[in-house]
């Protein structure tokens, strides 16, 4: 695990991004499995998502647009990473279980997980990483979802000091975390 701090205007823009994305979820039906005794209200699970994509950005030194789209633009966008080209970031909030999509298989993807540190999510615990395809096969079926969603241990995820390793060419120049 390691730790990723925001600078104040890291966190002005999480923030933001993800009341854009709260705001154009407004009137949005929630997902058939969605619990809503299990979740917190949407404002703040936007901000912490948020949080966690910066943070995995600034530690592999990739991309983050901070993209919000409106719903009805959802199709045309929904293959977009989270992060740079192929990084896919999962938070955990009450667990080290991260969620892991069927839809998303075959897709050459790389799962972070991230917990990002409240209430206010200035700083971001990642858990580590996994090929999105490998989760899936080492993933227990949901107990929410069971043929879409299946969930990986923390157990199971790659430092994220190896992804730099292994992901980064040498002599690179990174960004400081």
């Amino acid at each position: 695990m390691i730790l990723v701090e925001l600078y104040p205007w890291e966190y002005e823009w999480v923030l933001h991004v993800g009341a854009r994305r709260f705001i154009e979820n407004w009137g949005k039906a929630d997902a058939r499995h969605y619990d809503k005794k299990r979740m917190e209200d949407d404002r703040t699970a936007q901000a912490a998502a948020c949080a966690g994509e910066l943070a995995v950005a600034k530690l592999t030194n990739q991309y983050w647009g901070g993209h919000v789209w409106p719903g009805n633009r959802h199709e045309e966008f929904k293959g977009m990473a989270d992060v740079g080209h192929n990084i896919e970031v999962r938070r955990v909030r009450t667990s080290s279980n991260a969620a892991v999509r069927r839809k998303q298989l075959g897709q050459g993807l790389i799962l972070f997980v991230v917990r990002p540190v409240a209430p206010e999510f200035r700083t971001v615990e990642i858990l580590g990483w996994i090929d999105h395809d490998e989760a899936w096969e080492k993933g227990e079926p949901s107990g929410y979802d069971s043929e879409g969603t299946r969930v990986i241990s923390e157990e199971y995820l790659n430092s994220p000091m190896v992804y730099a390793e292994v992901y980064t060419d040498e002599g690179e120049e990174r960004v400081p975390v």
